[in-house]
């Protein structure tokens, strides 16, 4: 039987062991090019999946279900540094974006999450620069 780990990073930028349902499936599609969008070239990513909100997993995410906090809150907007693993054995590596959070009786249940691969895309790697930036 296979098991997957997903490790995220943190507020001090270690990759920390997340929590996972049971009966949850991660699908991770593997793509060379995608010629219809420039934006997505040479990127892997997974459909959008869940994971519970957990002692572990909310020291990760930390307070992002509360919008009154605004210090040392997780910034959802960037994406965070990720490993998945399979049977403890690297297996891709990549990005971690955070979609949004369950909520139940006004408490985090699950976060939604995305996986991205390394390259996430061209836009990222070029960012802001013209072409006359680049050399």
């Amino acid at each position: 039987m296979q098991r997957v780990q997903i490790y995220i990073e943190d507020v001090n930028g270690d990759l920390k062991l997340i929590d996972l349902f049971d009966n949850e499936s991660i699908q991770l599609t593997s793509t060379i090019q995608d010629i219809k969008d420039i934006g997505n070239v040479f990127t892997d990513y997974s459909q959008t999946f869940t994971v519970p909100a957990s002692e572990t997993n909310n020291k990760i995410f930390r307070h992002f279900y509360n919008y009154f906090i605004t210090q040392g809150v997780y910034d959802s907007r960037k994406k965070k540094r990720a490993e998945i693993h399979i049977n403890y054995m690297p297996f891709r590596r990549g990005k971690i974006f955070l979609n949004n959070v369950k909520m139940k009786m006004n408490s985090p249940y699950a976060y939604t999450i995305t996986f991205y691969g390394e390259t996430v895309s061209l836009k990222d790697l070029i960012g802001d620069d013209e072409l006359t930036d680049l050399t």
